[in-house]
């Protein structure tokens, strides 16, 4: 069947159907539905780095894989596999057009600092472990899916990097597992990018971090807000990202995604390793540079167990330490190690004095679950840290956020957003109050994801937030010196005005009204008692 014809079979076809024609395959052959998606991924990733002219060959085997004459004549042997597999083999002579791929090795998974090394490594994609287990009528079956339904070609490049949470959410769905990556939404990054400064948004530069980048996402999104701002900013983007294949993922996209409509992608540096253990920009941007904006959505409640004697070292280093250290009385202070989002902001914090020590402006914004907040009794570790995180007067406001922001959790969230210009008060906002909403209906609601912010919700929560003045029930200013939690909910929004009753004084109204109701009772003439 010529490719024409193909093309023409499927041409109704939408992008999520090669999603189950793919796993079809994988369930014939008896693959764990648990591992569909590292097999999707590995197929697309290379698909996207086609569609997008940035390897010469394409998937076609029955026009030569896009190779010329000799070099097909050179990999071929018996079979389709054996070409494809060739061709993988020898992935790294066939790149081109690779403006900010490249980087340095020490970023990078292995001591190759070509990252198409990495589209068939260990640590990211087995793609040559993916083709052996297909029969070659099965592999045959794999690549036609690839060149007639996931077609990158025309594919909108604002949509590419959700083409990694849309994967991962359908086959999560398939093999029954429902937890995950809590995955951001633009809104959300739009109202962090929006309440940074004015300062900040409108240098020639930009340098944004994201020290949890998974695929970029938030770096992207980011690098586009700040870009339509003001076009002539030269925007840089770092990360790190602990996952190879998410790592890999993040570098195509930012490789494919441009801000300027040009075509090169974004400038950018993303690092492989643990942040936690291993902080590739602990000290700024090679070691002296600091960053301008620091954008994170860490995992909410990982567990850092195995790590705790690697981050404890660390910490014992004080000043020279990758962390914000917190001590008591000289011992180090340290969260449970089922929740490392502390660490994270412990992370970024030290970055913030780093970056204040240069005499340089810098901004942050964070979200958190609510147990960075405000759990633990008042001399709990997790107290003792959140008011050494307040001390610091880099908290400048917090806004809790109404329910239901990401697909896979409804869990109570907040934004913190830090200044390095320090102030002795938090301005404190609550988003979902009975007295105003300042959130809108998602316009394509998904799973648990059913809210939003619109551009009016944006301006009004900034306002909230920059203004002096407190609005009731919706904005407070509180002072952050020696507090060990906070919370929103208790400080702002609806109260009831009646007074606490204990449940004595309650009981014995309750016993006045019963005899007070006895006596009457008696003394009604219609029950013939006097």
């Amino acid at each position: 069947m010529t490719m024409q014809v193909k093309s023409k079979l499927f041409q109704n076809k939408t992008l999520g159907d090669y999603y189950w024609a793919y796993s079809d395959i994988l369930r014939d052959i008896g693959i764990n539905e648990s591992t569909y998606d590292q097999r999707i991924l590995a197929f697309m990733a290379l698909k996207l780095l086609i569609d997008n002219k940035k390897l010469k060959f394409n998937f076609e085997y029955d026009n030569k894989f896009g190779l010329t004459t000799a070099l097909y004549n050179k990999y071929k042997k018996d079979n389709t596999k054996s070409t494809f597999l060739n061709i993988v083999q020898n992935i790294e002579s066939f790149g081109q057009n690779l403006n900010y791929f490249k980087q340095e090795s020490k970023y990078n998974p292995d001591i190759s600092t070509n990252i198409l090394t990495y589209l068939n490594h260990f640590k990211t994609f087995e793609l040559e472990r993916y083709i052996q287990e297909l029969p070659n009528d099965y592999l045959e079956n794999v690549l036609d899916i690839y060149t007639c339904r996931a077609n990158f070609k025309d594919y909108p490049k604002e949509l590419y990097k959700d083409l990694y949470e849309t994967t991962i959410s359908r086959m999560k769905k398939l093999s029954g597992d429902l937890t995950g990556q809590h995955f951001t939404q633009k809104s959300i990054i739009h109202l962090m990018c929006e309440a940074s400064s004015i300062d900040v948004r409108t240098r020639e530069k930009i340098a944004i971090y994201d020290p949890t980048c998974g695929t970029a996402s938030m770096l992207i999104e980011s690098a586009h807000y700040f870009y339509n701002k003001n076009k002539k900013q030269d925007i840089e983007v770092y990360g790190q990202e602990l996952h190879g294949q998410t790592w890999l993922l993040a570098k195509i996209f930012l490789e494919i995604s441009s801000i300027d409509g040009k075509k090169q992608g974004i400038k950018n540096t993303i690092a492989y390793g643990n942040t936690l253990t291993n902080p590739a920009f602990a000290k700024g941007i090679d070691n002296h540079k600091s960053f301008d904006f620091i954008i994170a959505n860490p995992p909410f409640g990982v567990d850092w167990k195995h790590n705790y004697e690697d981050i404890f070292n660390n910490m014992k280093k004080d000043s020279e330490s990758d962390f914000f250290v917190i001590k008591d009385k000289n011992k180090i202070i340290t969260p449970k190690k089922s929740d490392g989002q502390f660490l994270f902001m412990q992370h970024i914090l030290k970055l913030m004095q780093s970056e204040k020590g240069k005499g340089k402006k810098a901004q942050a914004a964070i979200i958190s679950s609510s147990t960075l907040i405000s759990t633990g009794s008042e001399t709990s570790s997790e107290a003792k840290i959140r008011k050494a995180i307040f001390n610091t007067g880099f908290v400048n406001a917090i806004l809790e956020q109404p329910n239901a922001m990401f697909t896979n959790t409804d869990i109570s969230s907040h934004i913190w957003f830090l200044d390095s210009d320090k102030s002795d008060s938090i301005k404190i906002v609550k988003a979902d109050t009975k007295e105003d909403e300042l959130f809108s209906g998602h316009p394509m609601p998904k799973d648990k994801m059913k809210h939003s912010y619109s551009e009016k919700n944006i301006k009004d929560i900034i306002k909230y937030i920059q203004r002096k003045k407190d609005y009731e029930h919706i904005s407070k200013t509180i002072k952050s010196k020696d507090r060990y939690e906070i919370n929103i909910s208790n400080e702002i929004g609806f109260k009831d005005d009646s007074e606490d009753v204990s449940f004595d004084e309650l009981t014995n109204e309750l016993n006045m009204l019963m005899k007070q109701m006895c006596d009457e009772f008696q003394n009604n003439p219609l029950f013939g008692i006097k």
